[in-house]
């Protein structure tokens, strides 16, 4: 249990502001990050940024803790007035800001204890360091946290949440800031460890109200239940402070997403899919720890949309769960109208099934290979001849067809994979799976960490020629993207499949999505808690 020094209860605002801005604006290469933005936090608050993808808020957090210029505004901290043109990560350190970023930067052959005091200036009396009060400080921040660690430990050993932990511990024990900047530190812990971390914030601003926490969140329940105040961002621009006791959860869905719900015309032809055959269908299947009772049916020339909470809905296991990459406890999958009993990759891939990880870098490019090695790697025993041997002039052929066919900006076949761009290295996943002949490809968020030109390209391929009389299944964190492309959508809350939406429904809509996925609109009861799956 984190250590707390104070009970439940509201936090204890003061009238001192902690910092404020105003006109704030970050302009990068044609693209406007800040728009005119004002804001203020207050001493002894907790205070929520939220906002969709791509909204400004890592941007607005970046500039607060000097990692970024600001293109114009102003800016106080603690009554003191900052000078933007020399405002950088070593002032806003001296003025007492300090940001825990999604993924903390460590020493990774340091130990816990070295990071902890890496760069901090501790010296005990005589300027000599003591390592025994160093030890016992860094135990104290270990237990107070909850902390799977121990001081000598290497860090590298030590999770990526507990990571987070301790730059959140060295920022407020160690460095002793005084405006804490928490970068969506609750996005990888687990639920009950989540709360009780949010609770402890709340009793540290009790135990000490000149602190101020700001807390970037995807959850909307999270925000309600812990923050005083809220501020949305919104394409580059805010919306607020807000009173979170004056909003309620629905209001402030609408906020986040633009408010009004205006459904998107099919890009997509799904008469002809009626006719196709179904190819693929779950029936109540159920990973421990992830999901339950998920029910789907798709046809060929369908694409079935997956969307949830990253970091708590489950849905990032359906898709390893549908090739045996992920546990399957109960439930039925059929290919083809056939079962697949036991399915590992292999068995998967022998029946059509396809699958594109989210992490393709890790998990599937081969990084020192050659763009033609990463295409044909699914289908090198095909294009041996009679004595084994690669035949290499069909080995070019189709490298060379799947170049033209995908727009894969590549000079040759031969050319090293990692030569090329985040795009056209998904382009070349993307052709390996068709050279399998799939019947259904499942694709776990397809434009992830590609530029704009790129991912309008892949959203190309996958309507127009991925599924063509094939089924297509796709997560993304874009609610725009996936009204875009598909047919259906997968509501995933907490571990429960809560909703279907289908394009003919008036409220398809990026809106609808987002609100669903928060779980507004949805009853406790329907979606279950992230414990029962």
């Amino acid at each position: 249990m984190m250590h707390q020094d104070s009970g439940e209860g509201t936090t204890t605002l003061t009238d001192r502001i902690s910092y404020r801005v105003e006109g704030l604006t970050k302009t990068f290469p044609g693209v406007e990050a800040l728009k005119d933005v004002s804001m203020e936090v207050r001493e002894g608050e907790i205070h929520g940024i939220v906002g969709k993808n791509g909204a400004g808020k890592s941007v607005l957090m970046s500039v607060l803790s000097g990692l970024l210029t600001a293109t114009a505004g102003e800016m106080h901290i603690r009554g003191q007035a900052v000078d933007m043109r020399r405002y950088n990560t070593p002032r806003a350190h001296a003025l007492g800001v300090e940001l825990i970023p999604q993924e903390p930067t460590a020493a990774p052959d340091m130990s816990v204890q070295d990071n902890l005091f890496l760069g901090s200036g501790y010296a005990g009396k005589l300027g000599f360091v003591e390592l025994g009060r160093l030890s016992e400080q860094v135990r104290e921040v270990i237990d107070r946290l909850e902390i799977s660690a121990r001081p000598e430990w290497p860090i590298k050993y030590v999770s990526v949440e507990d990571q987070q932990l301790l730059a959140f511990g060295k920022a407020l024990y160690v460095n002793n800031a005084q405006v804490i900047l928490l970068d969506e530190i609750t996005a990888t812990l687990p639920r009950q460890r989540k709360t009780r971390f949010l609770q402890f914030l709340k009793a540290e601003v009790e135990r000490k109200p000149e602190l101020s926490f700001t807390l970037i969140s995807h959850h909307i329940d999270e925000i309600m239940e812990f923050c005083d105040r809220v501020t949305v961002m919104r394409d580059g621009q805010a919306i607020g402070p807000l009173e979170v006791s004056d909003i309620t959860k629905s209001e402030l869905a609408d906020l986040i997403t633009g408010g009004t719900t205006v459904s998107v015309p099919g890009t997509r032809p799904t008469d002809e899919s009626e006719e196709h055959p179904v190819v693929l269908s779950a029936r109540n299947l159920t990973s421990p720890g992830n999901f339950r009772d998920v029910s789907f049916e798709l046809r060929g020339g369908q694409v079935l949309g997956v969307a949830g909470l990253a970091e708590s809905s489950g849905k990032d296991a359906l898709l390893p769960a549908l090739v045996g990459l992920a546990k399957v406890s109960e439930g039925e999958v059929h290919v083809g109208g056939e079962p697949l009993r036991g399915a590992t990759p292999r068995k998967a891939l022998k029946r059509g099934l396809v699958y594109l990880p989210k992490k393709r870098e890790e998990e599937a490019v081969i990084t020192e290979g050659s763009v033609q090695d990463n295409l044909l790697a699914s289908i090198y025993e095909r294009i041996r001849n009679l004595l084994g041997v690669i035949d290499s002039r069909k080995a070019r052929e189709i490298s060379l067809e799947n170049i033209r066919g995908f727009g894969i900006k590549a000079r040759s076949p031969n050319v090293r994979i990692n030569t090329l761009s985040g795009g056209n290295r998904q382009k070349v996943m993307l052709a390996r799976l068709m050279n399998t002949s799939p019947v259904a490809l499942l694709l776990d968020e397809p434009t992830r960490g590609v530029d704009l030109g790129a991912k309008a390209e892949i959203m190309g391929l996958i309507r127009e020629s991925l599924a063509e009389r094939r089924a297509v299944i796709i997560t993304s964190e874009s609610e725009e993207e996936l009204v875009e492309l598909c047919d259906q959508i997968l509501i995933i809350n907490r571990g429960r499949l809560v909703r279907v939406l289908s394009r003919e429904e008036e409220n398809f809509s990026p809106q609808e999505v987002y609100r669903l996925v928060q779980g507004v609109g949805t009853s406790r009861s329907e979606a279950g808690s992230e414990d029962s799956a």
